[in-house]
Order: C-alpha cells, then structure tokens, then sequence
C-alpha cells in the first residue's frame, strides 16, 4: 500500500530535474513502514566499483513483550565482488532477514559499516539496489501493467522508456499475456514473477531476494530461480543476495554463506563447503543414538538420523563396510554430503530446525 510520494525538484520542466529529481516512497509491506528511494538513470549508470562490503556489523532486537534482548547479528564481516550469486543459508531465526534489512537501509546497524558498490549513504545506496520481499510488493487490486507502470513512475523513469522496460520484463517473465489481469486473480507463482519484475525496473546494481520461494510449488520454484539466473545474465555485474533454507536453492549459487545464531559459521564455493566432509558419507539410520555401528577405521559422529562417517576408503574397504551393515539388518545410505550435512556438522543443529523465533514474529 503507498502511503506517500513526492518530487525532490521544485521545477518539473527544468533539464536538469530528469538528472536529479528523487521520489520519496513509503510502503506498507508485512507491518513494516519501507523507505525506498529511487533516482534517475544517470545515477543507475555510475561505474562499477568493489560491490558489497559489510564491516563488523552488529545488531540487536530490543527488549519488548516480556522478550528479552536478543542479539541477532554478530560481527558480520563480508564482502561479495560484483557478478557474485551468492545465498545465505540457515534456518529460520539465524539471522538471514536481519542482515538483508541492515542492507537496504530498514534496520540500522548497532556497530559496523556497510558500502554498496563504494556507497554508504541510504540514499545514495537506495536508487542502485532492488529488494523482493517474502511478501510481494504488489497492489493486489490493479493490473500487472497498473503495478509496474506505477513502480516505474515511482523510481522516476520517463514514460517512454517505463515502456520500454515493463515490455521488456513481461516478455522475461512470460507474463505478456496476463499484463491486464489484476494481481489478486494470479497464483502464487505468477505473483512471484510480477514482484521480480517490480524489483528488476531500475536494473538494479544489487538484487536481494528473502525467501522468495516461500509457498510456491516445486515447479513454480523450479521455474523462478531459472528466472532469476537468467535476469543476472543480462548484468553480469549484478550481485544476487538470496537467503534460503533450501540446499538444492543455495547449490544453484556461485557461493554460500552458512548463517548460525547472528554468525557466518562457513563461506566458500557449494562445491568446496560439502568437500570439507568428504567425497561420500554413510549414514546409519537408528533411533537410539547411543548404538554406534561396531565397524571399525570409521570416525562415526552423532548425526539428526543416527550416526554419519566420511567413506574416504578404497572401494574394496567400502564394500566390507556396506557388506557389514547388511548382515546386521541396519538400515543405511551411502550418498555424496550435502550442504545440510556441512551445517549440522558445523553446529550439531539440523538445518531445519529453527535458531530462534524472531522477536517480531514471537510478539504477533
């Protein structure tokens, strides 16, 4: 819902008002009052500097509702080189939401700095990123077109090119055909893709996505991330900052930062992360935990299932492994590790398993 909206530049004919005009835009989005600003394609065309760095950054929700303080961000240090597709992966509570607010200017950092692109006024950081939101960012009672036409107003594009770009959008989205329908007649899925178009008008410097699969089905899921690799192929030098709990969604990424409890606990390639436990890992799956499998030459550890070891043996050690098992009835499997797997091993904590609930959502 806007709430409000104005031109900065007191004389609308002046030339110069196309290079310096800014609207001021308050949104009603999720019970959160959202400032963005947004500028001229001059100010969207400035060369492209050394991406996002985020020094030390700390944040605390405070005390509210019989919550106590909570410390949700906990010396973040970070910094992603344009063109990165980068996730943060961790479970609900981590943190992940917290860090994207203190990127776009909706949360204020206790402690630390944070410089997009060699920027680090809000308003200056505002007009080169674009944020999708676990809630779209969408009027459900006007048209896809009404939506977009009126972002496009509202970021200050003129009327001409806003065509151009919405156009544009439509076609990369597959939404053409359905540019007339009012938002709240769509699925989940074609609103995903509206919002994403919303959020790609600007050509955004920065594309941060929280959560955005949130609620769609596996082929709506499937068919969004492709959308959003593709929208980065058009910018190579676009950063794309996706927050997921989904494994198969960070895999997809460039890198992965695994957030626990405030903290980036692992950084590095999907790739790498899942090779620091080996190339494969057996898994024994028992209810009592206590029982480790008497198999000797494995480093068995506790795992959420039953107990885990790396295979990092010859074939013929494998098979005597596997051969072991079956005389003792366990039931098991034998499977590269998985990202999941780097987490829980990392912090004994399951992936799916909430860190905390957010003070926001707790109060509600």
């Amino acid at each position: 819902m806007i709430i409000g909206g104005g031109v900065a530049s007191s004389n609308r004919n002046s030339p110069q008002n196309d290079r310096h005009k800014f609207y001021l835009v308050y949104i009603c989005i999720n019970r959160y009052d959202i400032a963005l600003m947004a500028g001229s394609d001059s100010i969207l065309t400035t060369p492209i500097a050394q991406g996002l760095t985020i020094s030390g950054v700390s944040f605390a929700y405070p005390a509210r509702r019989k919550q106590p303080k909570r410390q949700a961000l906990d010396n973040i240090n970070l910094q992603i080189l344009p063109g990165q597709r980068v996730a943060l992966l961790g479970p609900n509570g981590c943190g992940k939401s917290t860090l994207m607010k203190n990127i776009c200017g909706l949360l204020r950092p206790d402690k630390g700095t944070i410089e997009v692109f060699s920027k680090t006024r809000l308003v200056d950081i505002r007009p080169i990123i674009s944020v999708v939101f676990q809630t779209p960012g969408l009027d459900r009672h006007l048209s896809v077109y009404e939506n977009l036409r009126d972002q496009a107003s509202l970021y200050g594009i003129t009327k001409s090119d806003a065509q151009e770009r919405i156009k544009h959008q439509l076609e990369q989205g597959n939404l053409t055909d359905r540019k007339s329908d009012l938002v709240k007649t769509l699925s989940t899925g074609l609103t995903r893709r509206v919002d994403l178009a919303r959020a790609m008008l600007n050509d955004p410097y920065m594309l941060i996505l929280d959560e955005p699969t949130v609620g769609l089905d596996p082929i709506a899921r499937q068919g969004f991330l492709k959308l959003i690799e593709k929208q980065q192929e058009e910018n190579p030098d676009r950063i794309v900052l996706l927050s997921t709990h989904l494994v198969d969604e960070a895999d997809r990424c460039d890198r992965v930062l695994l957030m626990h409890k405030g903290r980036i606990i692992a950084d590095g390639q999907p790739g790498v992360l899942r090779e620091t436990l080996g190339q494969r890992r057996i898994t024994v799956f028992t209810h009592n935990k206590q029982d480790q499998p008497n198999i000797a030459d494995l480093n068995w550890e506790k795992s959420s299932t039953g107990w885990s070891a790396p295979l990092d043996i010859d074939e013929q050690q494998v098979e005597n492994v596997v051969s072991q098992l079956t005389r003792l009835g366990c039931s098991f499997s034998v499977a590269p590790p998985t990202l999941a797997d780097v987490f829980e091993h990392s912090t004994g904590r399951q992936l799916d398993l909430d860190d905390q609930i957010d003070i926001e959502e707790s109060a509600t």
